[in-house]
């Protein structure tokens, strides 16, 4: 199967389609890191901004028997919130069981020693429909792709929120942080995080 990565750039315009949702453009939503060099406190990590701080990234397979790649998109929203009032949204369309959609942003991980953040659910399901996809440390030349993420943890073993945490006790120095999901399951897969948050030294 054919794959692609793709990093939302900061001048580059990512126009998301969401059935029901308005469309994003990253150069307006995703302005990535403008405040100087990293540090060890996550920016927007609750999403009150929108999507500042934050770049947007995918590694999605073709549609099957089709043109183009699944449909997918990452917005905020004020409907669920486990701080503040807003949190983000990602959207992936299940048809081909695959794909992996996620924010990232620059940390300086030296006296890190964690990342916790909060996943919603609807419901549990005793089904894997989507994964969390997590990843901290140093990215490829060429950027993330799914293989890149850790994929341990399910975004429906639970109902309500759920607080994940990510040992980075291991990384130092300055670099990527990224949360999104990972889809598994052949149907329509959204869900929400919030308070993405590191725990220092």
């Amino acid at each position: 199967m054919e794959r692609r990565t793709f990093i939302a750039g900061t001048a580059s315009a990512l126009t998301i389609g969401l059935p029901g949702c308005s469309a994003l453009e990253s150069g307006d939503d995703s302005t990535g890191d403008d405040t100087g060099d990293p540090d060890a406190t996550v920016a927007n990590g609750s999403f009150e901004d929108g999507l500042d701080g934050w770049t947007v990234g995918k590694d999605l397979p073709e549609v099957p028997g089709g043109n183009g790649h699944v449909d997918h998109g990452v917005e905020t929203t004020d409907r669920q919130a486990s701080d503040g009032d807003r949190s983000i949204q990602f959207y992936v369309s299940g048809v081909a069981d695959d794909g992996t959609i996620w924010v990232e942003q620059p940390i300086d991980f030296t006296d890190v020693t964690a990342v916790e953040l909060e996943g919603y659910s609807h419901q549990q399901s005793f089904n894997e429909m989507a994964q969390v996809a997590f990843f901290a440390g140093e990215k490829a030349e060429g950027g993330l792709a799914e293989a890149d993420f850790d994929r341990s943890e399910q975004t429906e073993d639970h109902e309500g929120w759920k607080t994940y945490s990510y040992d980075v006790s291991d990384v130092s120095g300055t670099g990527t942080l990224a949360v999104g999901i990972n889809v598994v399951w052949e149907t329509e897969i959204r869900r929400l995080f919030d308070d993405v948050r590191t725990v220092t030294e």
